[in-house]
């Protein structure tokens, strides 16, 4: 099992927002974007859950100081994420599927990131 699906759905609907933001988010902001789509959630829980991300170093938190304390604001690292999940997905891929499913999975991206498509890079083989 991936680090990836061992991650809960809370953990992962926080990365998402956090991939997709321009700038580094509070766990207000965390919890207004999980508000605006109709879950009900309490700040305390976005709190524990993107401090677990912290923790599992798919999140790197900032501090700044906020009306005489302390506040964080938190940003998707996602080259750690890469360096920590890829290699297991890979190694899962591998073990279920074998070295073919491997294989092709390099050629898609590898199409996909120059433009072409999977059918001219597997012809071309």
């Amino acid at each position: 099992m991936t680090q990836w699906t061992q991650l809960g759905p809370r953990e992962r609907e926080l990365l998402a927002v956090l991939r997709r933001a321009d700038a580094p988010l509070t766990a207000r902001d965390l919890l207004d974007a999980v508000d605006s789509r109709g879950d009900d959630v309490a700040y305390t829980t976005v709190k524990r859950t993107v401090d677990r991300l912290v923790e599992k170093g798919f999140v790197e938190r900032e501090s700044e100081r906020y009306r005489g304390g302390t506040r964080h604001r938190y940003r998707f690292d996602v080259e750690a994420a890469r360096k920590r999940l890829v290699p297991g997905f890979v190694d899962e891929l591998r073990t279920v599927l074998g070295e073919p499913a491997v294989e092709r999975l390099g050629r898609t991206v590898r199409t996909e990131r120059d433009g072409g498509n999977e059918a001219d890079a597997t012809t071309q083989q």
